[in-house]
């Protein structure tokens, strides 16, 4: 795989692999020509793409000669760039992404580009994919009736056995605990308020956003400087009114009351991972806690919308898991307008902490106030609502 975001990939990127003699790996394969029609040569190229999801990730570059020994056998080594002919850059991206689209399952998530450099007028092109580890693996070929699960090693796929797709199962299952005892552990220490500033209430809002590939794959971004970061990962609600890098990665922390205490921070963590604490979620009237229904919402969408955003930027693919705990806020009730809404009777949340379900998803530049609904429908359930209401009957954010 080339080490550098994938959107920044050049061609001097490739003449580099060519250069270093760069040898096919795990998470690397050349190709010289793009698959062909046929079905035998869809099925093998849904065979290559499943494999890397199903293993590592990795990247496949079309339109590169493979380098052969004397005795005319594949060394794996690139040997000089082909340029892709007989189709647009757009044609062949269109193929692949059809192709995938509809010969795997679950649905496989990629990304495609050209790379242009090469030829008389510098327009010749290869064909980039880049695949990450799937968090839904394993993903089935399922092309005309196929019903195949390969993988990788560093001689290429190779089909999974019985023994072999029960593990992968399995292996999903674990990954997916991998992330619920991360949560867990970051909330233990929230709560324990072994927090990276001081913040100023014990009622704390916690968002988490995983870049699931890189938060599995155990990886460590290099973070660029504080100025490119500072914009995307903000604290919630609040500016930025302090940053600095960290141990984790990068943090940036809000103002604070008088007795020092920060409004909330925003942690990046290395591998991508976004930890946002806001702890200024509850107000009070007469004495009673409450959840302002309409202000804390906006800031929460404003902020997931932003972290997404930041992610996409650092070169990172979805899926991506959110989750929502509230700390401290047992007792609180959600507030609304009663103006607006027939409310007879208030009901307060009965715990502490309260979690709430996550949602994964698959694209980092979704509708965000409809990501976030059925997240916000469970806060207000907690509450004793049967749904979000600033939300119409049909699904749509209406704040009336």
């Amino acid at each position: 795989m080339i080490q550098k975001n994938f959107d920044a990939i050049t061609n001097t990127d490739v003449d580099t692999l060519i250069a270093n003699e760069v040898i096919e790996s795990k998470i690397l394969e050349y190709k010289q020509e793009l698959p062909g029609t046929t079905d035998g040569d869809r099925k093998e190229f849904l065979a290559d793409v499943s494999s890397f999801a199903n293993a590592s990730g990795g990247d496949i570059i079309y339109g590169i000669k493979a380098a052969v020994d004397e005795s005319g056998n594949k060394t794996g080594a690139p040997e000089r760039v082909v340029p892709i002919e007989g189709v647009t850059a757009d044609e062949a991206k269109l193929r692949l992404e059809e192709t995938i689209r509809n010969g795997i399952d679950p649905r496989l998530r990629v990304q495609i580009k050209e790379v242009t450099g090469w030829g008389e007028d510098g327009q010749g092109f290869v064909v980039l994919i880049r695949i990450s580890k799937s968090f839904a693996s394993p993903h089935m070929v399922t092309y005309k009736g196929t019903s195949k699960f390969y993988s990788r090693h560093s001689s290429g796929k190779y089909p999974l056995d019985v023994h072999e797709i029960r593990s992968a199962f399995l292996a999903t299952d674990s990954q997916a605990e991998r992330i619920k005892r991360f949560r867990q552990d970051r909330l233990g220490q929230i709560i324990a308020d072994e927090t990276p500033v001081k913040l100023s209430s014990p009622h704390r809002l916690v968002l988490h956003v995983i870049p699931i590939a890189s938060f599995l794959n155990n990886e460590r971004l290099h973070l660029p400087s504080a100025n490119s970061l500072i914009s995307e990962f903000q604290p919630i609600s609040h500016s930025a009114y302090g940053h600095r890098h960290n141990l984790d990665g990068f943090l940036t922390y809000s103002t604070g009351n008088s007795d020092g205490g920060h409004f909330g921070y925003c942690q990046l963590f290395f591998d991508g991972s976004v930890e946002a604490v806001y702890s200024d979620v509850l107000r009070f009237r007469e004495g009673r806690p409450f959840l302002p229904s309409i202000g804390y919402e906006q800031y929460l969408i404003r902020s997931a919308g932003s972290y997404l955003s930041g992610l996409k930027k650092l070169g990172l693919l979805p899926p991506v898991d959110i989750s929502l705990a509230l700390l401290g806020c047992k007792g609180s009730c959600m507030g609304v307008d009663e103006w607006k809404y027939d409310v007879t009777d208030r009901h307060p949340i009965d715990r502490d902490p309260v979690i709430l379900p996550d949602i994964v998803i698959e694209d980092l530049e979704a509708d965000v106030p409809q990501m976030m609904k059925p997240i916000l429908d469970a806060i207000w359930n907690a509450c004793g609502f049967s749904r979000d209401l600033n939300y119409d009957d049909d699904g749509n954010r209406n704040l009336r």
